[in-house]
């Protein structure tokens, strides 16, 4: 019991640089700032994957922007967007009703997929939440 243990306590902290460098990027607000994720420092992180061409995403997505403009910054929380789109003009027409920041489209296909992957959904819409620490 105490092996396994020992292992599960090893691989969370192997997991947790894992999130940290996958993180590690540049986004981009709407308004087209850069945004870090030193910038990020001490909040929530949800990352929110979908895609303009799916209705649950398109029923979902306003909900969510609802609830997140309500209460991320009490909260202490940001929404990191991963499109899910097939092309950059789909992708960029459907943040432009979002609140939140987004994963650069040169990204999407290495560093988005690996985050899809990391965060273990399966399906969109999906949010995964990642702790400050």
């Amino acid at each position: 019991m105490k092996i396994v243990l020992c292992f599960l306590l090893a691989l969370t902290g192997v997991l947790s640089i894992d999130v940290k460098s996958l993180l590690d990027t540049t986004y981009t607000d709407r308004a087209g700032n850069n945004v870090t994720l030193s910038d990020l420092s001490g909040k929530y992180i949800g990352l929110y994957f979908s895609a303009s061409w799916y209705d649950n995403c398109e029923v979902y997505t306003p909900k969510l922007a609802k609830v997140y403009n309500k209460i991320h910054e009490d909260k202490n929380w940001v929404i990191i967007w991963v499109s899910e789109d097939h092309t950059e003009a789909a992708s960029d027409q459907d943040f432009k009703d979002m609140p939140w920041i987004r994963l650069n489209w040169n990204e999407k296909s290495t560093r988005g997929k690996s985050m899809f992957k990391l965060s273990k959904q399966y399906f969109i819409p999906a949010v995964t939440m990642i702790d400050p620490n």
